[in-house]
């Protein structure tokens, strides 16, 4: 069996660490990947900016999936290929419901960080992002009067505690029902977007431009922003430091990220062992 001409492959979690580092391993698996005919397309929740440097080491010359599919971007060219924003009186709404409950708040418009407190929380955020935010007085009334940018809110990020983080996530949830996709993207990260705007519409759109089916799409992801993407892939794997959900909704577990888990998925598609 030919391995599949679409893999996606989550960023935080799955293919790096902390240290931001790509393995080896991972890297040469990529090429591999790559020579053999496969387009490897990285979904992640960072903003396009903070992700296109990976992408360029890899030297991947595809489309890309950020915010958590909220936004389709080429990496050669920068333009930016579809936007899904989230509609402003939602993440009003949402904004309001996380601040007064001690989150740490962020806004994405277009591919800008919007920040108007620098705290412990926000500080440990840009570290690992490596975005230089937009310093604003007041981040509300960028979502009740005119949004900056040309398209926005693309999403909103709530940072805290995990135990705080899981339990609002079903609270929030029920309050805006099917307006937002309420989602945890790393375990202290809470994320509101468009219900349409999930890692598995932005693939599945891939896909379909590029004339693919279901079968000829891989996934491999760690947490539970890449479940929507496992169910639009053929062949999906999460890594064995994934959440309970990723690991149930994935056909297959490999190894961890710190031992070159997406080499194992790579290297098992390149050989024909597809798990679909």
């Amino acid at each position: 069996m030919k391995p599949p001409v679409l893999i996606a492959v989550d960023l935080d979690g799955t293919l790096i660490g902390p240290s931001l580092q790509i393995d080896e391993r991972d890297r040469d698996a990529i090429a591999q990947a790559i020579a053999g005919g496969s387009t490897i397309c990285l979904a992640t929740g960072r903003l396009f900016a903070a992700a296109r440097p990976f992408a360029s080491a890899l030297n991947l010359r595809g489309p890309m999936i950020v915010l958590n599919g909220a936004a389709l971007y080429d990496v050669p060219s920068g333009a930016r290929l579809a936007a899904t924003p989230l509609a402003a009186h939602t993440a009003l709404t949402a904004y309001d419901a996380l601040k007064g409950d001690g989150f740490h708040l962020q806004l994405y418009f277009g591919d800008m960080l919007y920040l108007d407190e620098l705290d412990d929380r926000a500080r440990g955020y840009l570290e690992l992002s490596h975005v230089e935010p937009v310093m604003v007085e007041d981040l509300r009334p960028l979502l009740d009067g005119s949004p900056p940018g040309d398209v926005g809110p693309m999403k909103v990020l709530a940072i805290d505690a995990p135990a705080h983080v899981e339990a609002f996530i079903p609270k929030l949830a029920a309050q805006l029902g099917d307006a937002a996709a309420v989602f945890r993207s790393q375990r202290n990260y809470l994320e509101v977007t468009d219900p349409e705007a999930n890692k598995g519409h932005a693939l599945a759109r891939i896909a379909k431009t590029m004339g693919l089916e279901v079968g000829d799409v891989a996934a491999i992801g760690d947490s539970d922003n890449d479940v929507p993407m496992f169910h639009a892939a053929g062949h999906s794997f999460a890594v064995a430091n994934a959440t309970p959900a990723a690991r149930a909704a994935a056909q297959r577990v490999v190894a961890a990220q710190d031992r070159a888990g997406v080499a194992e998925a790579l290297q098992l598609l390149m050989n024909g062992q597809t798990v679909g």
